[in-house]
Order: structure tokens, then sequence, then C-alpha cells
């Protein structure tokens, strides 16, 4: 998997349209490696995959007209962004590095998707779209393929 970054952005909104662009590049390899999930729903959750790509492009044009206020009033400005997304940093370096194969490296998938999920829940309320991939995101922490 090559290497991502969760907002590399000073303009926030910027920021959460990249996490968007972001978190399906990130979903899209692990589903695609076939090794991170219990292979007993691959087929279920491809294709529900498959079916997600007009929520991106939904949840992406809701943030760009959401409201300045709205945003700040949930937390998705300034500091308390910047900290969702450096959380969410420090879990995808330490995937990328480690990985899956390293025992426990399920829990790092976990967390990362975890914090993910968190920061997702806040857009998705906020913006009121995009809860079939918090719905899918969250899904998939719960079939996550145990390594120990």
């Amino acid at each position: 998997m090559e290497k991502l970054e969760f907002g590399v952005s000073d303009d926030d909104r910027k920021n959460l349209l990249h996490f968007v662009d972001t978190l399906q590049k990130l979903l899209g390899d692990l589903i695609s490696a076939d090794q991170y999930f219990l292979p007993k729903f691959r087929d279920d959750y491809k294709r529900a995959w498959r079916e997600l790509d007009p929520h991106f492009y939904a949840l992406k044009d809701a943030i760009q007209r959401a409201d300045t206020n709205a945003l700040l009033t949930h937390g998705l400005l300034g500091s308390p962004l910047h900290l969702k997304l450096k959380v969410i940093n420090h879990f995808t370096e330490e995937f990328m590095l480690y990985g899956i194969e390293l025992v426990g490296g399920h829990k790092i998938l976990e967390k990362l998707l975890g914090a993910v999920n968190r920061l997702l829940a806040t857009v998705v309320d906020t913006v009121g779209t995009g809860s079939p991939i918090h719905t899918f995101n969250e899904l998939l922490i719960s079939i996550i393929q145990d390594d120990s």
C-alpha cells in the first residue's frame, strides 16, 4: 500500500475534502488486498463497496456547501480538526509500517478505522449525508480478521 496522509492543507475545508478522498483510497486498498477482513464476508463487502462511489461524491459536495459556523460548532475547523487528523495519521503511519502481519496488527487497523469513524460520524452529522459510508466503515471494523 502506498503512503497515505489525511489532511495536508492549511485550509480546513480542503482538509475535510482530502479526508474523504484519502478515506476512499484507504478503504479501496484494504478491500482489494483480501487479507484484512473475514473471508466469509468478502463477496458481500466487495459488492457493497462498489455501490458507495456516489455517496463519496455527495459527501464531498455537502462539505463544500456546508455552513462554516456548523463546521466550527462540530469541531471540524481549527485545532479540533487538526487533532483528529493527527491521531488518524498516527495510526495510518503505524499501520503502513507494521501492517496486519505484526501480531496485534489487527488492533492497529481497528484503531485506525475507529479514529476515522469518529471523524466521519461528525462530518456526516454536520453535513447531513454520507451515512452509508459511515455504516460501511463500522461494519468493516467489526469484521477485521483477528491475527492472534
